[in-house]
């Protein structure tokens, strides 16, 4: 019964949709399958069977691992390195990566950029003196003395000053005050003495005037301006701007400095990083030449046991042994000194570089370009601001002892009217802004050192100071030239004897291969082979230090430019 009521109901709602569906022919296909698609998705979203199991998602294929150099710590028999963990020891560390880790740890050069940076900050420093300031005075008087004539008796006379104000420099030399000025004057207890008797007058309040003769309390407002012009000693702002200039001068030449040592910390760990890469180059081939001579002296001993070679061969084959062990050790020692330094320069005391270094063999070096050189190199440019800091002083020095004239004038409003006087401040406002008794100064004001012979040796001193300062930054100058051109020199040398050596390095190879195939033939004689496999050493040891000459001056050119 239920099925049918049920039937009953849906029909309806199912015959609609078929008609539907059939109006809509041209899109009934992609309809469809929007309505599996929700359906697909709503099953999975109640927990029902996933779209893809882990098993059927696709996996990334490790890619190829760079090949890494068995590096033994160099700990000594025995011994064994720090333990690092497997993802450290299989992570190949590049030379930029490296840099980042050493900017990052290390205080020094961390500490050498910042005072950079605040030296360029603080080059503005020297036009804070001469830019506008706000300045401000109170001065609070009691005085009780008497002055004669004495025709006023007084307890004591008080005296109170405001002022405040605005000031500026300019950078020629006009010195500028715009200030106001407030002034309160009170008799305590006053007493006329006109008479051979005192006689009171006013009580003993000090704000009574009394009298118009002799007002006992008095008040004045009183805006200044002032403006003084130096014109002998410093005349014009030779001072100021000299002082800007010193004061300017010192911030760079301490950013340039703080600059070039953070550059010479990165080019110090750039070293650093090739020093290993090369003295784990250096063990792998000290190893391999290790394995060659014992491979030989166990061949002489099979010879000598057959009764087919001499014992004087197995002796030397073991003498060579004995050789390659200790030029083993010797290279294991340079490789846990590198590893130190390394560690040491991203503020680690680890013994162990658990990374991987690129692999200087596959190195291209006619891919590495040549650093851009700036015009001036950062220690040339701090010499450069020295100078100029210098020049500045002695500027400085020599208008301090020369003679003054400075030509001064001052104009000032007072707040009073007419023949009257302000009893208070509050009254001295409003006419302190009008032209009723103003003040008016102008003046000069000249001094000279009188010991001319003094001033004379003081001025001579200061200008072979200046002297001085310019020779030592033209001699920084040459220097920084003939640097860069011995560096482009010695990397040309260094790049004509890799190319060189990396020849003879495969001759070499050849050589001592068909040599050994001579000796299994009886051909030659063990000495011959121990002479090829030297050989050998040689010069894969040459291509070693040709590398590391060339990693070594492209580091050095880095110092010439613009940007760490």
């Amino acid at each position: 019964m239920v099925n049918q009521n049920l039937n009953r109901e849906f029909n309806p709602i199912l015959s609609k949709v078929i008609e539907m569906l059939k109006t809509f022919k041209q899109i009934q296909t992609s309809y469809i399958f929007f309505v599996l698609f929700l359906y697909l998705v709503f099953i999975a979203g109640l927990g029902g069977t996933p779209l893809a199991s882990a098993s059927e998602l696709p996996l990334d294929r490790p890619s190829k691992s760079k090949k890494s150099l068995t590096v033994n710590s160099g700990l000594g028999p025995g011994a064994r390195p720090l333990s690092a963990s497997n993802s450290d020891s299989n992570r190949v560390l590049a030379l930029d990566d490296y840099i980042i880790e050493v900017k990052g740890n290390h205080p020094g050069l961390k500490g050498a950029v910042i005072s950079s940076e605040a030296g360029q900050q603080r080059s503005e420093e020297g036009q804070i003196p001469n830019s506008f300031t706000f300045y401000s005075e109170i001065k609070l008087t009691s005085d009780a003395k008497l002055t004669p004539p004495v025709f006023i008796g007084y307890d004591n006379i008080t005296t109170n000053t405001y002022s405040f104000g605005i000031s500026k420099i300019t950078t020629f030399g006009l010195e500028t005050k715009l200030h106001y000025d407030l002034l309160t004057f009170d008799y305590n207890n006053p007493v006329i003495r006109l008479s051979l008797g005192p006689t009171p007058i006013g009580g003993n309040t000090a704000g009574d005037q009394g009298n118009t003769v002799f007002p006992f309390s008095w008040a004045n407002a009183s805006p200044v301006l002032e403006l003084k012009q130096s014109i002998w000693a410093g005349g014009f702002g030779r001072t100021v701007r000299a002082t800007e200039d010193q004061t300017e001068a010192k911030a760079l030449a301490s950013s340039y400095e703080a600059s070039f040592q953070a550059k010479s910390a990165i080019v110090k760990a750039e070293a650093a990083y090739w020093r290993l890469a090369l003295a784990r180059e250096s063990l792998l081939v000290r190893r391999e030449s290790l394995d060659r001579a014992n491979k030989i002296l166990d061949w002489n001993r099979r010879k000598f046991k057959l009764q087919l070679g001499e014992q004087s061969d197995v002796l030397q084959a073991d003498a060579q042994v004995k050789t390659r062990e200790l030029e083993l050790i010797a290279a294991q020692n340079e490789e846990r000194s590198a590893s130190r330094d390394f560690n040491s320069l991203r503020n680690s005391d680890s013994r162990v570089v658990p990374e991987v270094i690129v692999d200087i063999r596959s190195l291209n070096l006619e891919r590495i370009a040549i650093p851009k050189r700036a015009v001036l190199r950062d220690d040339v440019k701090a010499a450069d601001q020295t100078m100029r800091a210098t020049i500045a002083g002695a500027t400085i020095a020599r208008e301090k002892d020369t003679p003054t004239l400075d030509a001064f004038v001052s104009f000032a409003l007072n707040g009073q009217r007419g023949y009257d006087v302000a009893s208070n401040l509050s009254s001295a406002f409003g006419p302190s802004f009008s032209l009723n008794r103003p003040t008016r100064v102008v003046g000069l004001k000249f001094s000279i050192p009188l010991d001319i012979a003094l001033v004379n040796k003081s001025r001579d001193a200061w200008r072979h100071e200046g002297i001085a300062a310019e020779m030592t930054y033209n001699r920084k100058l040459f220097e920084q030239e003939q640097n860069w051109k011995d560096l482009n020199e010695s990397l040309n040398e260094a790049i004509q004897r890799f190319e060189l050596s990396q020849r003879l390095e495969s001759v070499q190879g050849e050589k001592l291969l068909a040599e050994r195939k001579r000796l299994e033939r009886g051909r030659t004689t063990t000495y011959q082979v121990l002479l090829f496999e030297q050989d050998l050493l040689s010069s894969q040891l040459a291509r070693i230090r040709d590398q590391a000459s060339i990693l070594n001056i492209i580091a050095q050119m880095k110092l010439f430019g613009e940007t760490l």
